[in-house]
Order: C-alpha cells, then sequence, then structure tokens
C-alpha cells in the first residue's frame, strides 16, 4: 500500500502530454503516465496513434516488464514471435481488442489500413519509465541486436 501521504489521484490532462516520434518511429507516442508527470510510478501509460499507411516500428522486446494494449480504433497489423525469433505469428487487433504482450516477446506494429488513422493505448507494467523496460531493439529478422542510434 502507498504511505498515507501519497495516497491521492493525479491526473495528466491531454493537453499536457507532448507527442514523441523518436522513440519508436514512425509511431506518435503520448507519455501519459511516466516518472516525468508521476512520483516513482509503477507503470508507464501511454497512447500510440498510427497515421495512414504507417509502416512498422522497430523490430523489439521488453526484457524486464510485461506490455499490454487496448485498440482505441483502426486496425492494427501485428507480427510477434519469442525472443529468439521462433514461432513467428501475424494478427490484426480491432478496435475493443485487449492485447498482452509478455516480456521477451518481440512484437511489431503497423496501421492495416492505408486511409484510416488507428490509436491503441499501452501500459509498461512495472516500470516507470521506457529507459528501466530495457528494450532490446533488433533487425527486422528479429535476431541481429542493434543499438537504438540506429532507428
Amino acid at each position: 500500500m502507498a504511505p498515507y501521504d501519497k495516497q491521492h489521484l493525479t491526473v495528466i490532462r491531454a493537453g499536457g502530454i507532448s507527442t514523441d516520434t523518436t522513440y519508436e518511429p514512425p509511431l506518435r507516442i503520448g507519455f501519459g503516465i511516466s516518472d516525468k508527470t508521476i512520483d516513482n510510478p509503477n507503470a508507464t501509460m501511454g497512447r500510440t496513434v498510427l497515421v495512414p499507411g504507417a509502416k512498422a516500428n522497430a523490430t523489439h522486446y521488453h526484457s524486464v516488464n510485461d506490455v499490454v494494449w487496448y485498440i482505441l480504433y483502426g486496425k492494427i497489423h501485428c507480427w510477434y514471435a519469442r525472443h529468439d525469433g521462433s514461432d513467428r505469428k501475424e494478427v490484426v487487433m480491432e478496435a475493443g481488442d485487449f492485447v498482452y504482450v509478455p516480456s521477451g516477446a518481440i512484437h511489431v506494429i503497423s496501421n492495416a489500413s492505408e486511409t484510416e488513422e488507428a490509436s491503441l493505448i499501452f501500459c509498461y507494467v512495472g516500470v516507470p519509465n521506457t529507459d528501466a523496460a530495457k528494450t532490446v531493439w533488433l533487425s527486422e529478422d528479429g535476431k541481429t541486436v542493434l543499438d537504438k542510434q540506429t532507428h
């Protein structure tokens, strides 16, 4: 339980969230909950917008945390695999879908539509920011580890 003096609700208004286009291009991400907006949170949460025709984000997995998504609107194509690249599968997620991505699962998303925007809400469970997620960036083959600077 949180200490008594920390047991208060914090509201982060949409107008107070900037759009990050550098973390996972071409995605447009607004981080609402992180250690930049909340003192010592146990999650990182935000909204991702995929513009019409948005190609895939960088191939990656999170080594220390699970990720959950809620698809707000549109259709989002996802391919996923185990962290060694095996057992690759594809799925198209639709508005209203809840998605659970376990730690270590490679995942890549893109907009399934060339004409309509899509959006999802995400939560990195148990980490206060994206650095704490210890994301491992991979080449498109899902096997070669890349330096984040190459993206």
